[in-house]
């Protein structure tokens, strides 16, 4: 008999949340490196800035937490959504 994990609210949180951990560092990335392409030395400030807002925005999206135990549908697809927004921005100014 298997005991039920107790952390975990379900397979699609988990996913979620797995998701979250591979944008945290990638978006950030490439919001500085797109800064960077676009505006040089000042789009480095630019992309750095733009990425700490958005470190900002979703810890206040989740009640201060990065890696919540549910992730709110909203800021998460609004992230997903930006990832590739700026991911496409990237390879077209490279």
């Amino acid at each position: 008999m298997t005991t039920p994990n107790s952390v975990s609210a379900g397979w699609g949180s988990d996913l979620r949340v797995a998701a979250v951990g591979v944008m945290t560092p990638f978006l950030p990335g490439l919001l500085v490196l797109l800064g960077y392409l676009w505006l040089g030395g000042f789009g480095l400030l630019l992309g750095i800035g733009a990425a700490i807002a958005w470190v900002v925005w979703w810890r206040r999206s989740n009640g201060r937490r990065f890696f919540p135990r549910d992730v709110e549908s909203r800021p998460f697809y609004l992230t997903i959504a930006l990832t590739v927004v700026v991911f496409v921005l990237v390879l077209v100014a490279m």
